[in-house]
């Protein structure tokens, strides 16, 4: 079997541009642990839900932590020009390609599963871009698809 037979055809991606904000309400709305990053039809990156946390503290959130800020009154105590407000604006305004995974591993849809089992156990990582050789995306494969083919 290929991946291209078990492969998501339907894949939900972000540009580099887009909020972590929105990238996030789109994990959360179709329970989904990454997203490719795509600029001009071609892969370049991936997001995955371990890229929202600040790789020293695992209890920071990055999206929640923009959100208590947009909607907290103490940004309104600090002055204008303030370093701070300055710091907590460009915060406020990360975008997807400043956290993401710039080397993203992909993967040609027409590996074998035993292959990929292999890459996944090499790479340790579970959600890859299906690409053609222009690095086009044409879908995602995951460690779940695969385990939805143990289902009886």
């Amino acid at each position: 079997m290929k991946i291209k037979d078990i492969m998501t055809k339907k894949v939900i991606f972000v540009s580099p541009d887009t909020s972590i904000s929105e990238a996030a309400e789109l994990m959360e709305k179709h329970r989904i642990h990454g997203l490719p990053v795509i600029d001009n039809k071609k892969v370049v990156g991936i997001i995955t839900e371990t890229d929202f946390f600040v790789r020293d503290s695992s209890n920071f959130h990055i999206p929640s932590y923009i959100d208590f800020i947009k909607n907290s009154k103490t940004k309104k105590y600090i002055k204008n020009n303030d370093e701070n407000k300055i710091k907590i604006k460009k915060f406020i305004n990360t975008k997807v390609k400043d956290i993401m995974t710039n080397k993203c591993v992909t993967i040609d849809s027409n590996i074998l599963v035993k292959k990929f089992l292999e890459i996944i156990k090499k790479t340790k990582f579970q959600i890859f871009p299906v690409v053609d050789k222009n690095k086009n995306l044409l879908g995602i494969i995951a460690l779940s698809d695969i385990i939805k083919l143990f289902k009886i």
